[in-house]
């Protein structure tokens, strides 16, 4: 997995982080607040995963996605 084939990004008005990645290969998805603790995760062949953060209070959480060992990550910031 390339850089350029990795897409994370955050749409504010449905509250979801969407994550974007070669398909076929199983991956590992896991959203984690800024210390430390998985608050979702999930792991599937699919090319295409979300996280849905409505509910959440605001603050900074990652997205750390492992496939074929290799880990990427991304910080979420939430605000209202």
């Amino acid at each position: 997995m390339t850089k350029d084939e990795l897409v994370i990004y955050y749409n504010e008005p449905d509250e979801k982080v969407y994550v974007k990645v070669p398909p076929g290969i199983e991956t590992q998805y896991q959203l984690s607040n800024l210390s430390g603790k998985i608050l979702q995760e999930g792991i599937h062949e699919k090319a295409l995963h979300d996280f849905d953060l409505a509910g959440l209070p605001e603050g900074i959480y990652f997205v750390i996605v492992n496939q074929d060992d290799v880990i990427r990550s991304k910080k979420i910031i939430k605000n209202s």
